[in-house]
């Protein structure tokens, strides 16, 4: 019991020392001057050694007093320290890592605002990718928004259907007006043509055709940026529905080859099995199903 008892009153003698006196010290945590006089003298005596001056018109500190200082300092600082882990902890169990598609991150950001209205203490760090199954089952990240077909073959991956997202070929009407409306796939000039990717190079789907590489004009990296080329009329090219729905009442864009729309992509939500995946993290994949599914 001596240990135990020594930890709380050097931690009060650390608190007297550094705020200069008794009542100092009292004030700041909240207590009485007398408590913590008298804990402080039973130190002494379980220690066998003085370790304050005390009269009445000054508080001092022993050479042997400074030595325990020392290290009763320490100690505090080693239990802010673990108390700091802890906090972090429970922050880090707070935080969603999401990779996603491309064609997925202004559905993410909505679904995040969403989110963090009624959860508002969940955190997200997003990043645009192809969905690295090593990264997840590293636990480097939390969530991978998946559009492929084949679903990951492992008992430690968790797939949960989304739905499916439906993409659509559009261009705006200026364009049209210059080149003419494709009545068929093969129709298209890939100078007219614009994908989202790192190069020029890409597969395009239409429905009951083989996918066909196309060598587009121009690809960008960021899917906001290709939709504001299709606005601007530089190209055609194929977007997701949710995005540019509201375009078409605008008359900023429209549907071409509208019976050759391609099957929607299966969007999954790819995480690790239940017992390692955060409460964050579950609630924030059922809340995705709840928004996406009804709409697919």
């Amino acid at each position: 019991m001596d240990s135990i008892d020594n930890l709380g009153d050097l931690y009060l003698l650390v608190q007297a020392i550094e705020a200069g006196g008794f009542s100092a010290a009292a004030a700041k945590l909240g207590t009485t001057r007398s408590l913590i006089s008298r804990r402080i003298l039973a130190l002494e005596e379980r220690l066998g050694a003085r370790l304050l001056h005390r009269n009445a018109r000054q508080f001092g500190v022993t050479a042997t007093g400074e030595r325990v200082y020392q290290y009763a300092s320490a100690m505090c600082e080693a239990a802010q320290a673990a108390e700091q882990a802890a906090a972090l902890q429970g922050d880090a169990q707070r935080l969603v890592r999401i990779e996603a598609h491309g064609l997925l991150s202004p559905m993410v950001a909505s679904l995040m605002s969403e989110f963090t209205v009624v959860h508002p203490r969940v955190r997200f760090a997003v990043t645009v990718g192809g969905g690295d199954m090593n990264r997840l089952l590293r636990q480097q990240t939390d969530v991978i928004l998946s559009l492929r077909e084949t679903l990951p073959d492992s008992t430690d991956v968790v797939a949960r259907a989304l739905g499916g997202l439906r993409r659509v070929t559009v261009a705006s009407p200026d364009l049209l007006k210059r080149v003419g409306t494709p009545r068929h796939p093969d129709d298209l000039d890939d100078d007219d043509c614009l994908a989202l990717g790192a190069d020029g190079a890409g597969f395009w789907h239409f429905r009951g055709m083989a996918p066909r590489r196309r060598n587009v004009r121009v690809a960008l990296a960021d899917v906001a940026a290709l939709l504001a080329a299709v606005e601007g009329g530089l190209g055609v090219a194929q977007l997701p529905h949710y995005l540019v729905a509201g375009n078409f009442a605008s008359g900023k864009l429209t549907t071409v080859l509208e019976a050759f729309e391609p099957e929607p992509l299966p969007l999954h939500a790819l995480t690790v099995t239940g017992r390692v995946a955060s409460d964050a993290t579950v609630s924030f994949v059922r809340f995705m199903q709840s928004r996406l599914t009804p709409l697919t």
